[in-house]
């Protein structure tokens, strides 16, 4: 009668569901098959890895931020976009599969834990959800909050609610949110007597100021605790800090199992150096220790010689190809300073890399990167063209590297 048009559960008002029937995976099931359509897009495509980390963070992982600031998504469709991710990040096809060198949970850690700073979309929905349960708290004046305290918690506050009868999808959202307040905040109890302090008003003040003061009638209302967000010295809530709140809790049992090993500084430093991002990449892959050498490759089941290429004795492990191995020795050779004098009896890289960091100059540690680099990537060419590269042609190409690199980074900051 009134020429309104009658909405379905299909129909979308700002990309977002109208209404959610009893599946919430066919729900949001356009929202998936976007995220897909798009990665299966770039597949097609060579991109390198500091590229996927930019498509990843910056395309996939933002596709669904709205969506996720209104719903709790279900548990299983973020774990099927991840898994898509990670398949994405390790190169993984439809046609073949690919070893994932690092859980992916790893990667969601920040890059100074050793990871890759992408997002758990699911401790991401949470942190999302609880900016608006944070909002409940606080913004008591907003028709926001009047028309869920009028309908959830008339007679109690928002971390008090209970689930009530026929909750919206909404309702249960936010309800989901609330363990990342519990998690991330404290209550700060008001301690106020509501008196005068007498004696601090002898010592500062006349008799007859006194009296006029205590003569001043004061609020005896009923003051109420306040919640506030322990997460950053400034106590002021933020999405950063409730992810990271959600991604602790949801990676504690895995961290305590997993031997990660945390190390600020040194995974600082990794990201820090100025040479290309492949080089970037290719340290953090040598300081993590999934570099797909031979004896990583025999213990994922692979049937391969676990001896190096070049002297066919030794196991072909990360240390060795870039530092212990002949080939290798006789490439740093080439290099003077006190690269020569750091420690071969270190058999771990990481600890290596710490001995590197500890010892060496931002320059000359960009340049044993950049070295490091180089002979992998000289051993890959050995290994599939059959092709040996001269030491001396390796220590040329490291030079020009990092000078086209600078001649770059230079034109860079004069635009």
């Amino acid at each position: 009668m009134l020429g309104g048009r009658i909405m379905t559960q299909t129909n979308k008002y700002l990309g977002l569901p109208m209404a959610s029937g009893k599946s919430k995976v066919a729900t949001f099931k356009d929202l998936q098959e976007k995220i897909t359509k798009r990665v299966m897009g770039w597949k097609e495509k060579f991109i390198s890895k500091a590229g996927r980390e930019v498509l990843i963070k910056t395309v996939a992982q933002a596709i669904p931020t709205y969506a996720m600031s209104i719903f709790k998504l279900p548990k299983s469709m973020c774990d099927n976009i991840n898994s898509l991710l990670a398949k994405y990040w390790w190169g993984q096809t439809k046609e073949e599969r690919k070893i994932h060198w690092i859980n992916w949970k790893k990667l969601c850690t920040q890059k100074k834990e050793g990871g890759m700073g992408f997002r758990d979309l699911h401790s991401f929905n949470l942190a999302m959800l609880s900016k608006q349960a944070w909002r409940l708290i606080h913004d008591t004046d907003s028709l926001f909050y009047k028309v869920y305290k009028a309908r959830y918690f008339p007679n109690s506050s928002f971390m008090m609610a209970n689930v009530g009868n026929n909750p919206s999808f909404v309702w249960r959202s936010l309800l989901a949110a609330r363990d990342i307040i519990f998690r991330g905040s404290k209550w700060r109890v008001d301690e106020d007597a509501r008196q005068w302090d007498r004696g601090k008003l002898d010592a500062m003040f006349s008799q007859r100021t006194r009296e006029e003061i205590l003569s001043i009638p004061l609020d005896h209302l009923q003051s109420q605790d306040t919640l506030v967000w322990i997460e950053n010295a400034a106590q002021k809530f933020s999405v950063k800090t409730a992810y990271r709140v959600a991604l602790r809790s949801s990676t504690q049992s895995w961290v305590e199992h997993s031997g990660a090993r945390e190390d600020g500084p040194t995974w600082n430093k990794v990201w820090d150096l100025k040479v290309p991002p492949k080089v970037r990449m290719f340290l953090w892959r040598v300081v993590s220790n999934c570099l797909p050498t031979r004896d990583k490759l025999h213990q994922r089941r692979v049937n391969v010689d676990t001896r190096c290429e070049f002297c066919l004795h030794n196991t072909e492990t990360v240390h060795h190809i870039l530092w212990e191995c002949p080939f290798a020795q006789n490439v740093w050779a080439l290099f003077s300073g006190r690269t020569q004098k750091c420690s071969n009896v270190v058999s771990d890289f990481f600890l290596l890399f710490r001995q590197m960091r500890s010892k060496l100059s931002q320059q000359e540690l960009e340049k044993w990167a950049v070295t490091a680099w180089a002979i992998w990537a000289a051993r890959n060419k050995f290994y599939f063209q059959h092709y040996q590269t001269h030491p001396k042609v390796i220590a040329d190409m490291v030079c020009g590297l990092l000078a086209e690199y600078q001649r770059f980074m230079d034109t860079q900051g004069q635009d």
